[in-house]
């Protein structure tokens, strides 16, 4: 078997093998009989250091420093859209609730109740257990209607985020800058 090394191909890999090196390699793997020298080349190239290439680095765009005053408005709108969100998320959990309840109260009312009084003695247990008298699918559609308020007060939040820091943004551009 016969195992080449071909310096055409890069795996960008942070060692690199010389030409020279290369050429050796070739030379004794198609001489075949002298493997221990070939390993000891190999091992040889691999110990050394490699070249740096600083081409990626000239090439990235340098970072340019935030002053005091884009840091401060980054804070304000960490802090703004924080509040934001957590406001929208509380009064999601808070209004879901109710909705879910409500919806909840609405199925007793006008399904389980009047399957109560339809039914021999079921009527005393649709008051002493509510919850068991709704219906699977009456408690699904209230657990449904309370997750789509949840949602849509999160959403107003971050969108009401979005608009504050948009605020933060404009006031943050309004002045000018000094040149100095």
């Amino acid at each position: 078997m016969v195992v080449g090394i071909n310096p055409r191909i890069s795996f960008n890999s942070a060692f690199k093998i010389s030409e020279d090196n290369v050429e050796k390699i070739r030379k004794q793997m198609q001489d075949s009989n002298v493997q221990e020298q070939l390993l000891d080349t190999f091992n040889s190239s691999l110990e050394k250091l490699p070249e740096t290439d600083t081409s990626d680095k000239k090439d990235a765009p340098e970072k340019k420093k935030k002053s005091l005053k884009e840091r401060i408005a980054s804070v304000a709108k960490f802090f703004t859209a924080t509040e934001e969100i957590t406001k929208g998320t509380a009064n999601g959990v808070v209004y879901g609730a109710m909705t879910g309840a409500g919806m909840m109260a609405l199925n007793w009312l006008f399904v389980s109740l009047p399957k109560g009084f339809t039914k021999k003695g079921s009527l005393k247990e649709t008051f002493k257990h509510p919850i068991k008298s709704i219906s699977k699918g009456g408690k699904i559609a209230s657990a449904i209607a309370g997750t789509a308020v949840l949602a849509y007060h999160i959403v107003k939040g971050k969108l009401q985020a979005n608009q504050r820091n948009a605020f933060v943004d404009q006031k943050l551009n309004n002045y000018p800058k000094k040149d100095a």
